[in-house]
């Protein structure tokens, strides 16, 4: 209901208030009401959010979707069918990679960035991305080191050259190589443990965030072949371990394709870890 004030003040001698037509306060106040509607129908609407749960990113951002009910349209998209590089999937990511939303006229890549829009524009629980500046910049800091250490000399590139090069790609990798990856593996770890988690119950503190959610896809994707991250490092297990009982049935939902290929990917040779 909107209310509209278009009276003045009482007559002098009527006593009844006198008509006014709307004047700038009144719009201002019908204006502001129509963009709370308006914004409100957004919010409303569903996102429409394309994934394929192989994709660690992609496993992420379905958890955060998932533990906050945020409403959404799910749009398969199987990557190794190479639906990422259609025209038609172009239209939503022109770089053709998942994951990908869509929210009314709104095209959005890159998983942080997402993650970071479906947290303000869904009003979800502070600790996620929190207002103050501060545990903000915390976040942020480790988002921004993320992309090159976690992942690419993290889970990906262990991932890289244990299963999708000589399984996928029939490309021998050679066992210095594969050392290679695991060291790179043991110091990322190093870093995170020391720098970020220390003696946190989680990255940015005392509650989950963004930034757990970032983490823990890709450092748990390498437990697919033998290698578990919280092995010698009982911060990083403990970390988990709060990750995983936060999110309950939505980790497992994520991570159910995965699952599917445990046996396989177990029964390669196990990484001297």
């Amino acid at each position: 209901r909107i209310e509209q004030k278009v009276y003045g003040e009482p007559h002098p001698f009527l006593g009844v208030p006198t008509y006014q037509p709307p004047g700038i306060p009144q719009l201002q106040t019908i204006f502001c009401y129509f963009t709370r509607y308006t914004n409100s129908w957004k919010i409303m609407s569903k996102i429409e959010f394309y994934f394929d749960l192989l994709s660690e990113p992609c496993r992420s951002v379905q958890m955060f979707l998932d533990v906050n009910n945020i409403p959404y349209e799910a749009k398969y998209v199987d990557l190794s069918k190479g639906e990422h590089k259609t025209d038609t999937f172009k239209e939503i990511n022109p770089n053709q990679l998942v994951p990908a939303v869509k929210h009314g006229d709104l095209k959005l890549f890159e998983s942080v960035a997402i993650l970071q829009y479906l947290a303000n524009k869904f009003s979800t629980p502070d600790h996620w991305y929190p207002n103050d500046m501060k545990k903000r910049a915390r976040i942020n800091e480790y988002l921004h080191w993320h992309h090159m250490n976690t992942r690419w000399k993290g889970g990906l590139l262990v991932m890289l050259k244990f299963v999708f090069l000589p399984v996928f790609f029939k490309i021998e990798v050679s066992a210095e190589d594969k050392k290679a990856a695991i060291d790179t593996l043991k110091e990322t770890l190093d870093n995170f443990e020391n720098f970020f988690l220390k003696d946190n119950k989680f990255i940015a503190g005392d509650e989950i965030s963004i930034a757990d959610l970032m983490a823990i896809g890709e450092l748990l994707a390498v437990d697919y072949v033998g290698i578990y991250v919280g092995k010698g490092r009982p911060k990083v297990e403990a970390w988990h371990k709060r990750c995983k009982d936060f999110l309950g049935s939505h980790y497992d939902a994520a991570h159910k394709v995965m699952e599917q290929y445990r046996a396989t990917l177990e029964a390669l040779p196990a990484p001297d870890y």
